[in-house]
């Protein structure tokens, strides 16, 4: 990495891919294929339509594959994925809490243009964006 004068510095690339949205929808999940008798339920902390993290006193190893059911607002039906841990991160200050970050590996195109229009009127409604690099070229 080279740095031409002072004021210069250096952004590390974007990785994601799609608009991602800071919001709380709940979500329960359990481990693939798995006893669904054994679901737990959490809130997200963020959602886009590659995947979704939220917080769990549940340690999974990357790779687990979780079935997962979101509720959105103002939808009568359940989105249902399937989606990989890609990332685990613990909680600062908070032992036993982890933020699981799920990358969708089957989802069925009719939940995700669901949660495409979810995301959108969420972003309309004020809810902080994180913009993928792509997107923030495209805007310049």
């Amino acid at each position: 990495m080279q740095i031409s004068d002072s004021n210069s510095y250096y952004t590390p690339p974007e990785r994601r891919q799609f608009i991602r949205i800071n919001t709380n929808f709940v979500v329960s999940y359990y481990i693939y294929p798995g006893d669904i008798n054994k679901t737990d339920m959490t809130l997200t902390r963020n959602v886009s339509l590659g995947g979704i993290c939220f917080t769990t006193d549940n340690n999974f190893p990357r790779g687990t594959i979780l079935h997962i059911t979101l509720r959105l607002p103002e939808i009568t039906h359940l989105v249902e994925v399937l989606g990989e841990v890609v990332y685990v991160k613990q909680e600062k200050n908070k032992k036993l809490l982890f933020d699981i970050g799920i990358k969708f590996i089957k989802v069925n195109d009719n939940d995700l243009l669901t949660l495409e229009q979810t995301i959108k009127n969420c972003a309309s409604a004020g809810k902080k964006i994180l913009l993928s690099a792509k997107i923030n070229k495209e805007k310049k």
